[in-house]
């Protein structure tokens, strides 16, 4: 196995900690593409179902079920998120969004990446990680069944303290999946600016 670089961390690392830490970053980094239905339950009382792709690196998408209208579709460096009713899309830059820690090239310890808690017990495994270079982010904690090692479920707390829970449900891996999944190029996007210009 090899060895965890040494970061700066929150709280020391036992032996076990740092070898647990290495089999999870391991096993993301082993993932080519992932296809789940996913449930999104958040701390100030949300809740939403869908679908998620991932085909890593830096491609994703959490397609929300109604009534939620929102699209999220990530493609290397820029993560979209649409407003199916409004019409209306955003960019913000992946790397400053929790997802990062997903389907960046390599996960690893280095560029301010920190660990913050390392959980083992029941048949569960808890890496809690942190980009200290990008505060906002919050905190990313990955839960794994173990033995054998699987991810079934992340929980992101934000700045503002808001917790959110997505378990994957009935998650499959290695699938071939169709690169137009992360276009977005053809979504029907409002401009405020062409407003009173129709004929």
């Amino acid at each position: 196995m090899a060895a965890v670089p040494a970061p700066s961390r929150a709280a020391a690392l036992t032996p076990a900690d740092e070898a647990n830490v290495a089999r999870a970053l391991g096993y993301l980094n082993g993932i080519s593409t992932l296809r789940a239905r996913f449930v999104q339950i958040s701390s100030n009382g949300s809740y939403a179902e869908g679908e998620v792709l991932i085909d890593r690196p830096g491609r994703l998408r959490f397609d929300y079920d109604p009534p939620v209208p929102v699209l999220l579709i990530a493609n290397d460096a820029t993560l979209l998120f649409y407003d199916r009713e409004l019409k209306q899309a955003s960019f913000l830059p992946l790397a400053e969004t929790p997802l990062w820690f997903l389907v960046r090239e390599e996960v690893k310890l280095s560029g301010g990446v920190q660990v913050e808690k390392v959980i083992q017990e029941r048949g569960t495994l808890r890496v809690s990680l942190r980009d200290t270079g990008n505060p906002d982010i919050g905190e990313i904690t990955l839960v794994f069944e173990d033995a054998p090692l699987s991810l079934r479920k992340w929980q992101v707390v934000d700045a503002q303290g808001v917790r959110t829970e997505v378990s994957l449900v009935d998650p499959r891996y290695g699938m071939a999946i169709d690169a137009k999944a992360f276009d977005h190029g053809d979504l029907e996007i409002y401009d405020p600016a062409q407003r009173g210009q129709e004929p």
